[in-house]
């Protein structure tokens, strides 16, 4: 774990100094009226300096709430927040979604600024606008700062869970959580394209087996019946 953050004048800041930073300086933002009517989402570099992000669109939003649903009926149970502010040695970071376990020392406190150490889970929701470079940086982050986990969920939905040494097939603490979150409407389509199926196949089937047709595509004709003979 690095032992040295922020520049604080001209020494360097302890992680216990730079959370404490972190903490009155993610305050000062929260209680900032002017901010407080900002789409954008903010986050801080470790010297304070505000990091804003476009706003994010419908589709991040859908995924997000479904992620926050699918750990809230989850187990084992914990504590899940959407927009979390997390302390880390760069700064003040939110990832979309956070999990915390029953053991973590701020799970019963109310109105926490910035979490420290790191929930046990944090997620990220890629947007168009996310880097590679800017995503590297924030998992080490939060690995640094006590994260067990860290999850991300790409713009088509798929899931990428990661421990501090490296990709995951599974998450360990959620072995069952879904590879893949859908939206709303993705959902709607699936549930189409599977009605549509089952409907081919109840049809195919009631008809007759198109084994016994002949070559041109007809269904098989009925053999004619012979007239009755005379009555004895």
């Amino acid at each position: 774990m690095v032992s040295e953050c922020g520049n604080f004048g001209d020494e360097m800041r302890s992680l216990a100094e730079q959370h404490q930073f972190n903490v009155r300086r993610w305050a000062e933002l929260v209680a900032d009226p002017k901010l407080a009517a900002v789409p954008n989402k903010i986050e801080t570099d470790a010297d304070g300096k505000i990091i804003m992000s476009p706003p994010a669109d419908s589709d991040h939003g859908d995924r997000q709430a479904e992620i926050a649903y699918q750990l809230k009926g989850s187990l084992p149970k914990g504590k899940v927040i959407t927009e979390c502010g997390v302390s880390t040695s760069g700064g003040t970071k939110v990832p979309d979604v956070v999990w915390l376990s029953s053991q973590h020392p701020q799970v019963l406190k109310a109105r926490v600024l910035a979490a420290n150490p790191a929930p046990e889970i944090c997620i990220e929701i890629l947007s168009s606008d996310n880097t590679a470079k800017e995503l590297r940086e924030k998992t080490a982050l939060y690995f640094e700062a006590g994260a067990r986990e860290v999850w991300i969920c790409d713009l088509e939905g798929k899931m990428r869970f990661l421990s501090p040494t490296g990709d995951l097939s599974a998450s360990p603490l959620f072995p069952e959580f879904p590879k893949v979150i859908h939206t709303y409407a993705e959902k709607v389509a699936l549930e189409r394209e599977k009605d549509f199926e089952e409907t081919v196949r109840e049809d195919a089937r009631r008809e007759p087996s198109r084994s016994s047709w002949p070559e041109q595509g007809e269904p098989p004709k009925e053999p004619a019946r012979e007239p009755p003979g005379p009555e004895r």
